[in-house]
């Protein structure tokens, strides 16, 4: 199996990224996606060294001003014809201040687009993940790994957390970065009293939340890809449930979720969900998986219908410590059993992948 060192550059101006559209190289492996600038190490090249070379020999231009922003580790397997079989580090940069003249690229063309159009061109799915962090505020250094078979992207890694890419989301860990969408939508008084808990009075409290709660292993933040904002969580608890009325199996699991009231309708909380679940029953193997709502709560309701889970039971009397009341949840059941029977049908985000990797 080859591995190669590369560099990828994200140039940066007036909100907009420098990208290559990759259309004049021969038996290009990029031919027609739009890409940053980039290539492979040179002998004794540091990270910073071939990144300052790559840019201006594909651009013209001397980076002035950058930041190292992660290593992604592409893994590209082709069934079938193991000789193409590649393991990439890419060393991914931020440039933020240059000086020259743009000149034309020989490996295709260069075009300034604006970071909110970036999504809807042609590129390699797991490129999304990336793109939507380092378009956030903060500068911290990350990992990640894309695993693609024939092409497809079967798996992506952000700091050791699975996290998926669905059509219109991502879902990936809460960052404290994301403290302003997370004000923004959970003061609505419309979410946080259906999901039991209180509407946020502050972006502090919002920041003691993300640091407290959804920063734990499983939650995850649902980034809507047009925007790059924070419109909702999703988290998958797995373990005994027993004192929850649900049983003592430690292969089970619970879904939570709530979502931007903007976002309400479009189908978005069952476009997240899907991966969540596919994860569960393949992955961690779970037997069952759970959904609980309150009382009156019918949004959630239907998501978990449309989902494929059925009513099972309901606990009259439930604490609810965030808002000193008790109310009534009711729970809905999908097993793998009758996950199994729906998922060739209606789940298909990981099946066609491990389909073909068996």
């Amino acid at each position: 199996m080859k591995s190669t060192n590369t560099t990828l550059v994200y140039i940066e101006k007036d909100n907009k990224y420098l990208m290559l559209h990759r259309n004049k190289k021969a038996n290009d492996i990029n031919e027609g996606k739009w890409i940053g600038v980039g290539g492979k190490f040179e002998f004794g090249e540091s990270p910073e060294e071939c990144m300052e070379r790559e840019v201006y020999e594909e651009t013209g231009l001397y980076a002035t001003g950058y930041f190292y922003c992660g290593i992604v580790t592409f893994v590209s397997e082709y069934l079938g014809n193991e000789d193409k079989n590649e393991t990439e580090y890419m060393h991914l940069f931020k440039v933020t201040g240059f000086e020259g003249e743009l000149k034309e690229c020989d490996e295709g063309e260069l075009v300034w687009v604006e970071k909110e159009k970036l999504l809807s061109l042609p590129h390699w799915k797991g490129d999304e993940l990336f793109l939507s962090v380092i378009n956030s505020a903060g500068k911290r250094f990350f990992s990640m790994k894309f695993s693609y078979i024939n092409g497809k992207l079967l798996e992506a890694v952000y700091d050791a957390v699975p996290c998926f890419i669905t059509d219109n989301l991502i879902l990936r860990p809460w960052d404290l970065d994301d403290v302003g969408d997370l004000y923004k939508y959970a003061s609505d008084p419309c979410i946080g009293l259906s999901a039991g808990w209180k509407p946020h009075r502050s972006v502090e409290e919002s920041r003691e939340v993300i640091e407290n709660v959804f920063m734990k292993p499983g939650i995850y933040a649902i980034i809507y890809k047009p925007t790059n904002e924070v419109i909702g969580s999703i988290g998958l608890h797995a373990g005994n449930k027993e004192s929850r009325g649900l049983g003592n199996d430690e292969k089970q699991a619970e879904i939570g979720y709530w979502l931007a009231k903007p976002y309400w309708g479009n189908g978005f909380m069952v476009e997240a969900a899907k991966p969540l679940i596919e994860f569960g029953f393949f992955d961690l193997e779970l037997n069952r998986i759970w959904i609980a709502y309150f009382d009156g709560n019918h949004r959630s309701m239907r998501v978990a219908e449309k989902l494929g889970f059925v009513y099972s039971h309901f606990a009259e009397r439930v604490k609810i410590e965030a808002l000193g009341e008790d109310k009534k949840e009711h729970y809905m059941l999908f097993t793998k059993e009758e996950f199994y029977k729906k998922s060739r049908l209606e789940y298909s985000s990981f099946i066609a992948g491990k389909s073909e990797k068996a």
